[in-house]
């Protein structure tokens, strides 16, 4: 998947997900290897919707044990799909809102 379909549909996430958030601030877990993403997206956000994206990179596998732990994520962007289901199967996500954002081509 090209960078800009990326970005894309990673600001169109965030954007549905944030549209009713009042803060000002969106902390987002980010899987260390989407940096190079993450830095435009979040520029394109903030354009957008006025709102800072405060993005922590990092392990998946780390996020994954702070998100079980009460860390105060507003989203998680993991490179393992396992993660996130794994929290939504434990009620620890916004129902309805896990979104598959990237895949491999067929």
């Amino acid at each position: 998947m090209n960078i800009r379909r990326l970005s894309l549909i990673a600001v169109l996430a965030v954007a549905f997900i944030c549209q009713s958030s009042v803060a000002q601030e969106i902390t987002v877990a980010v899987a260390a290897d989407l940096q190079f993403a993450m830095q435009d997206i979040a520029v394109r956000f903030q354009k957008e919707t006025g709102k800072t994206v405060k993005p922590i990179y990092g392990s998946s596998g780390n996020f994954f044990q702070q998100i079980q732990n009460g860390a105060p994520f507003d989203l998680f962007f993991s490179a393992n799909l396992d993660y996130p289901k794994k929290l939504e199967a434990a009620g620890l996500t916004e129902p309805g809102s896990y979104y598959q954002y990237g895949g491999a081509r067929s």
